[in-house]
């Protein structure tokens, strides 16, 4: 996963970079137009296709990336843990007889 994340990113900033420095091709008025006219399902594929190779493997290795995602750890975006933060703080102890070798820290009393 760490490898298609990587791969749109670096991809995303090269492809910046060169339209930016060249100054051929304008992603403005091709890519982000193409690109919105997905949310509102009404894309331009000509758009795309009008594209450098570049802009248009960044696109592919982004739907990708929305393909593995569900997949991945990256699914917890979804599931906030949000109960966290007002839970309150749980202090687990050991109930063996041996506590190990090392003296025990102050404020953490046996229980028993």
């Amino acid at each position: 996963m760490y490898v298609v994340l990587g791969t749109v990113i670096v991809l995303g900033l090269v492809n910046t970079v060169i339209a930016n420095i060249f100054g051929d091709y304008d992603y403005r008025e091709g890519v982000s137009v193409w690109f919105r006219g997905i949310f509102v399902l009404a894309p331009h594929p000509e758009l795309m296709a009008e594209a450098p190779l570049g802009f248009q493997l960044h696109g592919l290795a982004a739907f990708g990336l929305f393909a593995l995602w569900p997949f991945t750890r990256l699914v917890h975006v979804f599931s906030a843990p949000l109960g966290y933060l007002t839970r309150p703080y749980i202090v687990y102890r050991s109930r063996d007889d041996k506590l190990g070798n090392r003296p025990a820290r102050r404020g953490w009393d046996r229980v028993g």
